[in-house]
């Protein structure tokens, strides 16, 4: 029986020195040196080395802040500083604020351990010292603190990671210069908000020169949201520019991306789609859709909101769907707007769904006269959008009108654009929320 005992404790002894437990540093904070020399005895008996001793409290957090333990062993009653008062004074380091705190006390009273838990001990040691117990409780703490820090480490990690791809995503949007270029061509002002209802999205738009008179403008929005998502925007994004030749082309265009993306995306994955070609020079919008929510159009003659309805099946479902090019005028003192649909999702100031007929209401109300920054601004606050920290899904919303005089059009920042580009923020997970504009 004694050799199984053994037999038991060298293999969790070996198990220990795999795991890197046996190197972790340990600080035996005791003001009687018999007793540092018990637990000391103890813990090299069973292969842990790397110890440092303190005489008291004050010596122990003294060396707690050069040493940086991983595990510090504590006595209750010390004469120059409690172990309460040593306790709250690690916990307010923040370099030491999550380290293990095992107390050990030859007295159990229940209140004051109540003081030393608040106070942010890990654990009661009795005195005189169990080696049995010393030993378990030492291994257990030390084990969940190595799992903390490897947990922390993941999520530093997987944050930078989804960062990078956050910029890359971003750097699918169109650039200011590129925005900028297109409406001195067309005599346009452009805006845009895109903001992802976590980390990553799966919203993705785009402008696509055609020629002189001419440019392209997409939305597409895929199903789901995060990492997923956002892998299918890059596909879809090379795709979109790998057919230059069918930009100009609506419902050609999208039946070659559907036939690609049914290849492609796995089932139950597919992407609603809207893409507008804006023909300055003949004063009129071609289009076609994928499932989309309708655009909607204020033409300059009526100056009434209307939705530009389109049918077609979401890109990357059924092989051979087919997709038709709808037309309508575009004069000047007219404005576009595309939107995902989480858009008329949100409620309102009532807390009821703004939907369809509210964006109309909006548009109805304001459009006259404002910037496309402007609409979009006055959209988003009706949407209850304005002030949220995160959204339930992905939003995007492009905004154009054709208001600018030839030679007039000028790129400046949107009025209340939160960010020209990425902003770094303070939580785990920063998010993006993006704006471009160009006024008169």
């Amino acid at each position: 029986m004694s050799n199984q005992v053994h037999g038991a404790e060298a293999a969790r002894d070996d198990r220990r020195e795999r795991d890197g437990i046996c190197d972790a540093r340990i600080l035996i904070a005791d003001d009687d040196p018999l007793c540092r020399q018990l637990v000391e005895s103890v813990l090299r008996r069973r292969n842990f080395a790397n110890l440092e001793f303190a005489e008291g409290g004050v010596s122990a957090l003294e060396q707690s802040r050069s040493f940086k333990p991983d595990l510090l062993l504590l006595d209750m009653q010390m004469p120059d500083m409690s172990g309460l008062d040593v306790c709250r004074r690690v916990r307010s380091d923040p370099d030491l604020a999550d380290i293990p705190i095992l107390v050990q006390t030859a007295t159990f009273d229940r209140k004051k351990m109540g003081e030393l838990f608040a106070g942010g001990a890990s654990d009661f040691l009795s005195k005189p010292v169990n080696p049995s117990e010393l030993i378990a409780r030492v291994v257990v703490h030390l084990e969940r603190w190595n799992s903390l820090r490897e947990l922390r480490n993941y999520r530093e990690r997987i944050s930078r990671e989804l960062e990078a791809a956050r910029r890359m995503q971003f750097e699918l949007l169109p650039s200011f210069a590129s925005l900028s270029e297109s409406a001195e061509k067309a005599s346009m002002r452009i805006a845009s908000y895109n903001r992802p209802s976590s980390e990553l999205g799966g919203d993705l738009w785009g402008m696509l020169p055609i020629d002189e008179g001419a440019f392209g403008l997409f939305l597409a929005d895929f199903t789901g949201h995060g990492v997923n998502a956002a892998l299918n925007t890059f596909r879809l994004h090379a795709l979109i520019h790998e057919y230059k030749n069918l930009h100009d082309a609506p419902a050609a265009l999208l039946s070659v991306l559907n036939e690609r993306l049914v290849r492609l995306l796995p089932p139950g994955q597919f992407a609603t789609f809207l893409y507008v070609v804006v023909d300055h020079r003949r004063g009129e919008l071609r289009f076609a859709s994928a499932g989309a929510p309708p655009a909607i159009l204020v033409q300059s003659q009526s100056g009434r909101p209307r939705f530009c309805e389109g049918t077609g099946l979401p890109l990357g479902i059924e092989p051979g769907a087919k997709y038709q090019t709808y037309k309508r005028k575009f004069p000047e003192g007219s404005l576009l707007l595309l939107f995902s649909d989480g858009l008329p999702e949100y409620p309102d100031s009532f807390g009821e769904r703004i939907g369809d007929e509210g964006l109309l209401k909006v548009l109805n109300a304001c459009h006259s006269g404002l910037a496309p920054n402007e609409v979009i601004d006055r959209l988003c606050a009706a949407a209850g959008i304005t002030g949220q920290a995160t959204l339930p899904d992905d939003t995007t919303v492009i905004c154009i009108d054709r208001r600018i005089a030839a030679g007039c059009a000028q790129a400046l920042p949107a009025a209340e654009a939160k960010a020209p580009g990425l902003r770094r923020s303070r939580r785990p997970f920063p998010r993006m929320d993006i704006k471009h504009g160009y006024r008169c």
